[in-house]
């Protein structure tokens, strides 16, 4: 059977819809040559916006920090892990090869990944196996924040009075990307953590190689009751730290654990912690995938989301046509089984 690459690509705008009001979204999904360069260009990869929250944290982050940068996300900018994944080896490398042009026209000396995907792929398969020459560094979005807190230079405004444990990965065996990531992530965050003012880094519980470098790509592949058991564990060895709140390290991560949390023990996207501390959130709601997950009841989301559908022109039918398309109460959003 062929991939549903429409589908798969609609779901992230879908979600994306009921989540953020249009006015509050400040990266770029649609790419037309640019007005001038910027040193920076902050790629925020495609999934994301299945979180969109966390996608305006990361630009409310670095526009606190005074960056010249731009950021863009979505399908336009894909770096063709998707294709490649399902055979589509030839579609892939042109979706990068015409990603990798476009983040270029920005003349940026560094391009900053927020995804962890896409950082594995451009580094496995963009640059490894097809030896593609970029024209700019590359970092991680954690990386790079990790070295402006070792220097401090990042101006905290307030304090996170918590006791936070780090959901971690080791990387799936053999995979030495993911792992090369997954230890980095686990480093970088870690680092930023112990920054925060008022945070009391307790470390990390790691996940097993099952869970590769996040909880994106690997539970795809992984029977609904294994995982469900491996994050039950996981959870009891986190709860164990003392902890009152647990970090996830990507939006994927924080997608499938955000409805463990209660009043006693939160979870939160380490740059959603990040930007409590720079009182830098703009007007939109935080962690909203919690409170769909929670409610998961269709007329109830349609009313919980209807200040961000509107601002897209939908009507409540269609929102309600939406809210439907999929099930939000296990891994969200997923579509439910034909």
């Amino acid at each position: 059977m062929t991939f549903d690459y429409a589908a798969y690509y609609r779901r992230p705008q879908d979600v994306k819809r009921l989540q953020m009001p249009a006015e509050s979204i400040r990266w770029l999904e649609r790419w037309d040559p640019p007005a001038r360069s910027h040193q920076i260009v902050l790629y925020l990869g495609c999934n994301i916006l299945r979180t969109p929250d966390l996608a305006a944290d990361v630009v409310a982050v670095f526009e606190a920090l005074g960056l010249d940068f731009v950021a863009v996300a979505g399908v336009q900018f894909c770096c063709g892990v998707t294709w490649d994944h399902y055979g589509d080896v030839a579609k892939g490398q042109g979706v990068a090869s015409t990603t990798l042009d476009r983040l270029a026209s920005f003349g940026p000396a560094l391009v900053v990944h927020w995804c962890p995907s896409c950082d594995v792929h451009f580094s496995d398969v963009v640059t490894g196996r097809d030896q593609a020459a970029l024209p700019f560094r590359v970092t991680s979005a954690a990386a790079f924040l990790a070295e402006l807190a070792r220097a401090g230079r990042i101006p905290w405004k307030h304090p996170v009075p918590n006791r936070a444990a780090l959901h971690g990965h080791v990387g799936r065996t053999g995979h030495h990307h993911g792992q090369r990531r997954a230890r980095e992530d686990t480093e970088q965050v870690g680092d930023i953590l112990r920054s925060v003012p008022g945070l009391d880094y307790l470390g990390a519980i790691e996940a097993p190689p099952d869970l590769d470098y996040d909880c994106g790509p690997s539970i795809t592949g992984l029977e609904p009751r294994h995982w469900r058991s491996i994050r039950a564990e996981l959870w009891s060895a986190l709860q164990a730290t003392g902890a009152d709140l647990v970090v996830t390290k990507s939006h994927a991560c924080q997608r499938e654990w955000c409805d463990l949390a209660s009043d006693a023990i939160d979870v939160r996207c380490y740059i959603s912690v990040v930007a409590d501390a720079l009182d830098c959130r703009g007007d939109y709601r935080s962690n909203m995938m919690r409170e769909i997950k929670a409610l998961a009841e269709a007329e109830g989301l349609v009313q919980l989301t209807r200040r961000n559908w509107t601002s897209y022109g939908l009507t409540e039918a269609e929102a309600r046509d939406l809210v439907m398309r999929y099930d939000w109460s296990g891994r969200a959003p997923e579509l439910p089984p034909p």
